[in-house]
């Protein structure tokens, strides 16, 4: 009889537990998203940013995702799959009645950069520190957006600097989750059964240190904000480099992260049709920061106009800039929900708060945004981009960088001194001869997977002095990067320092100062400055961080000094 019992109580606790567990669940199944009347003007239009396929860690195809994006009603969809930005984009195109626009999410070392609105494919691979990525989108043409910059995995966290980028995530929907306890997911994957979309919002919370970081950057420059779905459509795990390995599941779907956030495009008339003008017109407007974000799993269609008037000028709009700090007069309406919590914020100061419409005066310079709440959500739904009073239009033009070759005392390195020598890993090639324009060494990087591949010119210095900068002129057969490298001698005997230098035919003169320099192992957490460590040897080196295994070429170097201590 008591064995009965025993055998009963095991069949009989789980079922308790699994009827406890869907009690649980179906008590804590977010809200159905409100669907508000009307629908938006076709100046406004909505679509998705950063979108993974198969063509990196995502598990459908552009079609599928296209197809997806059509059933959630969006007009574009940018697609942003992991890569060196050397794949030549897709051209834009509308398939399913929805605009593609092609993008490519470079990998730095110290995190993740989205490359919008390229000219064209780069000749080299795109790596390296963020201020070097950075500078190569803008040598071609695009625009730099750090992709989720406070992700609680440490890999994907933006470890950069304020400085450079032209867009943020204020908010990434993959980054929302990885801080959350497995029981945690699980009972919200099971509350995804029901409301997919909604359970995915569910996670959502204020991204305070982007928004932040967000704020700090726009102060000096404009810096437009997007939220970002960073959908996938898979769980599994990483078996593989990109693509993929196994995939457990295609969840959460396209459709239901398309229908969890949006990002709404501000257009001074509607879309023509044509793939190409339409992508552009996509890309400025986004670029100029004409683009809000909207939490669609809480509430839509839905609009935020946020505008700012001045005596004697035109109003403004989100992402515009007013030079004068004088009086302005802001306006923040959401036509749709009246009960909105609307907030006009400075910084991480709250300005004005009310209901559906705010209005204020003020003629306190500063980059002022517009959030609206619905209901006690955590998260912002709806988020405009700035509008900046009083405040410079433009960055400060960067100056290049200039070494003191009068200070302490400078060292001429001769192109024929005797003292010149290739380094080269076993399975590449390099040849060294003098030129009349400096040294040239014609390099081959060995083939197949990357595994370390270099050709270095290299200069013995003396071992006693502490370098401070370096000044040289080069070329190479076609556009590259070159690793202007100083191998330490002393108690760090071996570490190398490196900065990274775009060369190309053409003939140029180049300052670096030691302070510009990273330690070449990527660890930072011991900074140093290394101009006060006796200095072996000097190095220019072609390696796969930024060239490809297989390539052949010439790079000139000549004219090298060095400043020393």
């Amino acid at each position: 009889m008591t064995h009965g019992r025993r055998s009963l109580a095991w069949l009989v606790a789980p079922v308790v537990l699994l009827g406890a567990f869907v009690s649980f669940v179906a008590a804590t199944v977010p809200p159905r998203a409100v669907v508000l009347p009307g629908a938006l003007p076709d100046t406004l239009v909505m679509g998705a940013y950063h979108i993974h396929t198969r063509r990196s860690d995502g598990s459908g195809t552009v079609d599928d995702v296209m197809t997806a994006a059509a059933r959630a009603g969006l007009r574009f969809v940018i697609i942003t799959d992991h890569g060196d930005a050397m794949r030549t984009s897709d051209p834009p195109a509308y398939r399913h009645g929805v605009l593609e626009i092609d993008a490519v999410e470079v990998s730095t070392l110290a995190g993740h950069i989205v490359a919008l609105g390229l000219d064209h494919s780069s000749p080299y691979p795109l790596a390296g520190t963020p201020r070097d990525v950075i500078e190569d989108i803008h040598r071609l043409g695009g625009a730099a957006i750090v992709a989720h910059p406070d992700s609680p995995r440490a890999g994907l966290r933006y470890g950069g600097t304020d400085e450079g980028f032209d867009g943020i995530e204020w908010l990434n929907a993959d980054t929302e989750w990885r801080d959350e306890r497995a029981t945690h997911l699980v009972a919200t994957a099971a509350r995804g059964v029901l409301r997919p979309s909604e359970a995915i919002a569910s996670l959502f919370r204020r991204p305070a240190a982007s928004i932040a970081r967000w704020d700090r950057a726009a102060a000096t420059r404009p810096v437009f904000g997007l939220a970002a779905l960073d959908a996938h459509a898979r769980l599994g795990w990483r078996l593989t480099d990109e693509p993929l390995g196994w995939t457990l599941a295609r969840q959460p779907s396209y459709e239901a992260m398309f229908r969890a956030l949006a990002d709404v495009v501000v257009l001074d008339t509607p879309l023509s049709g044509d793939a190409r003008s339409d992508a552009a017109r996509i890309i400025a407007a986004v670029r100029a920061g004409h683009v809000y974000g909207i939490v669609r799993a809480f509430a839509g269609p839905a609009s935020i106009e946020f505008t700012a008037a001045q005596t004697n000028r035109a109003p403004a709009a989100a992402g515009d800039r007013l030079p004068a700090a004088v009086d302005t007069v802001f306006r923040v309406h959401v036509a749709e929900w009246p009960s909105a919590a609307v907030t006009l914020v400075r910084g991480r100061e709250i300005v004005a708060a009310g209901q559906g419409t705010v209005s204020y005066e003020t003629s306190r310079p500063g980059v002022y945004r517009a959030e609206a709440q619905f209901g006690n959500r955590a998260v912002p739904w709806l988020m405009s981009n700035p509008i900046t009073i009083g405040l410079p239009r433009t960055a400060p033009a960067i100056e290049p960088a200039h070494i003191d070759l009068t200070a302490g005392h400078g060292i001429a390195l001769p192109a024929n001194d005797g003292h010149w020598g290739v380094e080269r890993e076993p399975s590449s090639s390099g040849e060294m001869r003098v030129a009349d324009d400096g040294l040239t060494v014609t390099f081959h990087l060995g083939d197949g997977p990357a595994h370390g591949q270099y050709a270095a010119l290299v200069h013995a210095l003396p071992g006693d002095t502490g370098v401070t900068g370096i000044r040289f002129a080069a070329h190479a057969s076609a556009p590259m990067r070159v690793s202007v490298q100083v191998r330490l001698g002393g108690e760090r005997a071996g570490e190398r320092w490196r900065r990274s230098v775009y060369v190309d035919p053409e003939t140029r003169t180049v300052d670096v100062p030691i302070g510009d320099f990273d330690r070449a192992d990527g660890h930072t957490a011991d900074r140093i400055d290394p101009s006060r460590i006796p200095a072996q040897a000097l190095l220019f080196v072609v390696d796969t961080l930024n060239t490809k295994p297989g390539t052949a070429g010439t790079l000139t170097i000549g004219d090298v000094q060095v400043a020393a201590r």
